[in-house]
């Protein structure tokens, strides 16, 4: 997955997939999101297809609706995360009952946003989980960085014992020599 790497005031870097079975709703938000600096690299009309798409294209941000004839959002949202478990996916959807809201949330949707929505909305929500995701990957490659650390420093305190071993070693058999 691309992680922009520019300053965090600005979309620049951001890509997005866009799917939804309504092709002028792809259109639209696809446009929406271009003058907001976020770069569409894929365009898709099924919850199939955004799979592939996902896979093939390792988007920053998939903005996936739930309601489609083939393959919906819960059936696209379930394989990706089987694929990517921290993918950015915000669901984009009419549907505002309880129930699509809590299953859903049950398959870990980044964010929902109802339509009819504000474009700022989206930018909004884009912004703050790309910015999440930056700070959750720094923050493991801190980790990972004291872990290589801490490895490297025992390491180096072995090698330093095991040249002191091998002087000693010497030192025995130097002395062994003079004695016979």
């Amino acid at each position: 997955m691309k992680i922009p790497s520019s300053d965090d005031n600005t979309n620049e870097g951001i890509t997005a997939i866009v799917i939804d079975d309504d092709i002028d709703t792809v259109e639209v938000l696809s446009e929406f999101l271009a003058i907001k600096g976020i770069t569409v690299i894929g365009k898709g009309y099924d919850g199939l297809e955004a799979i592939m798409m996902y896979m093939e294209l390792k988007p920053a941000v998939v903005f996936l609706d739930v309601m489609m004839e083939s393959r919906d959002g819960f059936y696209t949202l379930e394989k990706i995360r089987k694929i990517h478990p921290d993918a950015i996916i915000i669901l984009i959807t009419a549907d505002v009952t309880k129930n699509t809201k809590k299953r859903l949330l049950e398959l870990d949707a980044s964010a929902i946003i109802y339509k009819p929505y504000d474009i700022n909305e989206v930018i909004d929500v884009t912004n703050k989980l790309v910015r999440k995701l930056k700070q959750d990957l720094l923050n493991d490659i801190a980790s990972k960085k004291a872990r290589l650390d801490n490895l490297n420093a025992i390491l180096g305190n072995r090698m330093g014992k095991s040249d002191r071993d091998v002087n000693h070693k010497a030192q025995y058999f130097n002395d062994k020599e003079k004695l016979v």
